[in-house]
């Protein structure tokens, strides 16, 4: 045998075993790939907030606020915080933000129905007047 002979063996060889390796390749199932578009995926969707009306009355009242004198003693109050912390039916304490009318509206020691959500303070209604908040519930 010559050299020229025993290279196109060879070569005849490798060719058969690349026409196998692409017949079986192409048998195979292939997985779809989609590819994704980042502008196209939506964000999750949180869940949407409970609103949970409950008996309650009012146990204390909290504000918080930060004055600033200057050198000339002006006074400026700034971040102002109005809570109020309520006891309901089962004995918890429940801490819920409010606005400064309904923090100088509500009475002490009253039982009323206690509507909140989200730690805000929607509604206290009791025998004698409803205190409302200008708060209304996100909507998803």
């Amino acid at each position: 045998m010559s050299f020229t002979s025993i290279l196109l063996f060879g070569l005849a060889i490798f060719a058969t075993g690349l026409l196998i390796i692409f017949l079986l390749n192409s048998r195979l199932p292939r997985k779809k790939t989609e590819r994704s578009r980042p502008e196209l995926q939506t964000p999750p969707v949180p869940p949407a907030p409970k609103v949970y009306t409950e008996n309650a009355f009012l146990l204390q009242k909290i504000d918080q606020r930060r004055r600033i004198m200057d050198e000339y003693h002006h006074t400026k109050i700034t971040d102002v915080h109005f809570e109020l912390v309520f006891q309901l039916q089962n004995g918890e304490q429940l801490l819920l933000q409010c606005s400064k009318m309904s923090y100088m509206d509500m009475p002490f020691r009253k039982n009323g129905v206690l509507t909140h959500c989200d730690g805000r303070l929607i509604r206290f209604k009791t025998s004698e007047k409803v205190i409302s908040e200008d708060y209304t519930v996100p909507q998803l």
